[in-house]
């Protein structure tokens, strides 16, 4: 881990604009803390249980009146204490695995037909949108 921390610290000084982002499940602590403060050096981490999250509830729920709002908050906001996150909804894992995007899951073939502003715009569409 000290060979990480210096690397990390060099590269913040050669380049001091340089942004670095941390893809990690782990919650390894310190990962995005400064080197100085004996952490890693990150300077992000990617908040990455908000995509799968976001998929299960589309899969699972078959209506937005069905979503558990305490748990979008929570899994929103559960984060340590000042470590900067990046937070997305879709991740390149659904990719990997064959799934389908936020975008299909919400509006299907009806984005190939029902997306132009000469065509109606359908409850699945706009929900999509």
């Amino acid at each position: 881990s000290s060979g990480i921390n210096a690397e990390y610290g060099v590269l913040h000084k050669m380049h001091p604009q340089m942004v670095t982002i941390a893809e990690d499940v782990s919650g390894l602590p310190g990962l995005c803390r400064s080197v100085s403060e004996g952490g890693v050096g990150f300077d992000y981490r990617l908040a990455m249980s908000i995509p799968d999250m976001w998929i299960k509830l589309i899969k699972e729920s078959p209506t937005d009146a069905q979503w558990d709002l305490g748990n979008i908050v929570w899994t929103l906001n559960n984060r340590r204490w000042k470590e900067k996150n990046i937070a997305y909804s879709e991740s390149h894992d659904q990719a990997l695995v064959g799934d389908k995007t936020l975008a299909f899951w919400l509006m299907d073939s009806e984005m190939y037909t029902n997306m132009s502003v000469l065509s109606e715009l359908t409850p699945r569409i706009e929900r999509g949108i």
